[in-house]
């Protein structure tokens, strides 16, 4: 991960109001966590703050479906099971989507649960949400379906969904919902986002290894939840206290960094994060405005 890679992401999320993306493995409190931040994000976001309960169940619902599906993929080589999750915002639309790794041979029961909710209206939705609840008869995986039925009902729109081959008895189940801030019932195309968008950003983080990317505002309460997401997944990187407490020491300056001294619109301090590790490492990037007429005075800084 260098210098580029960070301005390559910015560069893709440079209109978004907000874009978190995580690449790592999903539990219970790292599930908190990232809603946490989402909802943190979207409560500063003038016209966002009134569909935050419904952002944050579609968010919940996409945790639980990847977590379902984990578990049939424990054999995996290396017992590595990188789940994929984004939330991005730009206009008055918000975006959420996820991926993870399902067994090729679930991929028709899966991908004919999916065309069946999208080709439903709402009140068909409502029927089958009820004859699912009563009898279990869409799926035999622990309410999967009744998962997919309801994000298709929160979210008012269809569902997006693509297979990607990973190797040869796994894939990549990817799924976006697309939300509107007003609650029009119009149907958004996806023209408005296409998946695929969701897709490369995921690939460009697994060939970076690259945990978490945020590109936002950065006040001092949007700090935590990103260091306690690094703490629940990298806890291999450490070999002893001293070194953990010396990188969220280096993270904690960083964003402080963007948060007080970075150029500031409308008093938001906007920047981007992102952060890295493997077993050999750990790297942290960050980038934020600045008026032009400081870059040289910073530059001659930082050479020194």
């Amino acid at each position: 991960m260098n210098l580029d890679t960070t301005f390559w992401f910015f560069d893709k999320v440079r209109d978004d109001n907000l874009c978190l993306l995580y690449n790592g493995l999903i539990s219970d409190e790292i599930t908190n966590k990232l809603i946490e931040l989402s909802e943190f994000n979207i409560n500063n976001i003038e016209g966002l703050s009134k569909m935050r309960k419904k952002a944050s169940f579609l968010m919940a619902e996409c945790f639980q479906n990847i977590i379902r599906h984990g578990e049939m993929i424990t054999d995996l080589e290396h017992h590595t099971n990188n789940s994929f999750f984004l939330t991005r915002n730009w206009n008055d639309i918000y975006c959420i989507a996820s991926g993870n790794l399902v067994m090729k041979k679930n991929i028709n029961t899966v991908e004919s649960q999916m065309k069946v909710v999208n080709s439903l209206s709402k009140d068909e939705l409502k029927d089958l949400y009820l004859q699912v609840l009563e009898h279990n008869e869409i799926s035999g995986k622990g309410g999967a379906g009744l998962g997919l039925i309801e994000m298709a009902r929160k979210s008012g729109q269809k569902l997006q969904f693509v297979f990607e081959e990973y190797n040869k008895s796994f894939s990549y189940f990817y799924n976006q919902i697309l939300l509107r801030s007003d609650d029009a019932s119009e149907q958004l195309s996806a023209s408005h986002s296409p998946i695929a968008e969701a897709i490369t950003l995921h690939k460009k983080m697994q060939e970076n290894n690259i945990l978490v990317v945020q590109k936002g505002d950065f006040a001092q309460e949007s700090i935590l939840p990103v260091l306690k997401i690094i703490d629940n997944n990298l806890k291999h990187v450490f070999e002893n206290s001293s070194s953990k407490k010396r990188i969220f020491h280096i993270i904690v300056e960083l964003l402080q960094n963007i948060s007080k001294h970075g150029d500031k619109n409308q008093k938001i301090s906007e920047g981007i994060i992102l952060l890295g590790g493997s077993k050999k490492g750990y790297q942290i990037n960050t980038g934020n405005y600045i008026e032009n007429s400081k870059v040289e005075k910073l530059k001659n800084h930082l050479t020194k």
